[in-house]
């Protein structure tokens, strides 16, 4: 039982590697985040992808004049 199950782990641990490494360098263009087969939500999301930049702009901008 143990066997089968650290099996079972060890090809998920594979998969999720290879999808990973499939997934190849970001584009400046617009992004796919596919929610399943030719169902593509990268124009919905597509302006969110930005927003961690836009919110941490000015705690960069603090750290940055602190440091000197």
């Amino acid at each position: 039982m143990r066997r089968s199950v650290a099996r079972v782990l060890a090809g998920g641990v594979i998969a999720a590697a290879a999808l990973g490494l499939g997934g190849g360098v970001a584009s400046a263009d617009e992004v796919p985040i596919w929610l399943g087969p030719g169902a593509d939500a990268g124009p919905l999301l597509d302006p969110t992808i930005g927003a961690p930049t836009t919110v941490l702009a000015p705690v960069y901008g603090l750290l940055t004049e602190l440091a000197g």
